[in-house]
Formats: structure tokens, C-alpha cells, sequence
């Protein structure tokens, strides 16, 4: 078989990802695992390999659990905190305020996401230090 043949077979199965949850595609895994098994060259192969991979891991976000309601409160006040608009000044009064808000919820949450949650600090923290003025 040649990688051409594969990567059309491919593209049809990648371009339907999102209309079908992730068992609909075992058979087509399968199937695609098959022709990439029967490509000739090496180096073809291994490209088919990883492009199946790609689909695999695609697929898996359907088997993560749905986020907890601490973590989308959470994820919603480092959208805020992170929100563009506004006088550097304002972003980060902003992202001071989105840190204690995650800090207060990551207090509620259940034990095992705690860190998780903490963990959106980091970004909104970089932030604020980039958008502090430079001391002279």
C-alpha cells in the first residue's frame, strides 16, 4: 500500500472527529492501524503511525470527566483575570483580584484539584509582572 492511499482514508476519518463520539471510530482505528501496517516505506509507515496517534489522542478528551463546578469557576475568573482590555493599570488590579478570587475557591474545592486550581495563578502572575512597569 502506498502513504497516499492511507492518507486519504485518514483525512476522512480525522475531518469526522468532531460530529461522532470517540467509540463510533474503534472500527476505523482498526482499519487505519491496518493500512498503515501494509505501507511499504519505513519512514511512510512511522508517519501513519503518528497520525494515528494524533486521532487517538483527539479521541481520548471524550473519556476525561466532565470539569467539577470548582473547576469552572475557577477557569472563568482566570478568564476575566486574563481579559486584554482595559489600561495596564486596570489588567492588573484585574489579575490581582482573579488570583485571590482562584485562591479562594482552590480553599473550597475538593483536596485532590486544589493544586490544579492554584496552578492558574502562574499564568495571571506572569502577567502581572510583564505588565508592571520597569523600575529605573
Amino acid at each position: 500500500m502506498d502513504y497516499e492511499q492511507f492518507k486519504t482514508e485518514y483525512q476522512q476519518v480525522f475531518d469526522s472527529i468532531d460530529n461522532q463520539p470517540a467509540a463510533h471510530f474503534a472500527p476505523d482505528l482498526v482499519r487505519l492501524r491496518s493500512m498503515a501496517a501494509a505501507i511499504d516505506s519505513p519512514v511512510d509507515r512511522r508517519t501513519a503511525e503518528n497520525q494515528i496517534a494524533t486521532i487517538e489522542d483527539v479521541l481520548s478528551y471524550d473519556d476525561e470527566p466532565p470539569l467539577s463546578p470548582a473547576m469552572v469557576e475557577a477557569v472563568r475568573a482566570h478568564a476575566r483575570g486574563n481579559a486584554a482590555d482595559g489600561t495596564p493599570a486596570e489588567r492588573i488590579a484585574r489579575a490581582e483580584a482573579a488570583m485571590a478570587e482562584i485562591g479562594r475557591i482552590a480553599d473550597a474545592a475538593d483536596p485532590a484539584e486544589q493544586a490544579s486550581i492554584l496552578d492558574m495563578n502562574e499564568s495571571l502572575y506572569m502577567l502581572i509582572m510583564a505588565l508592571e512597569p520597569d523600575p529605573q
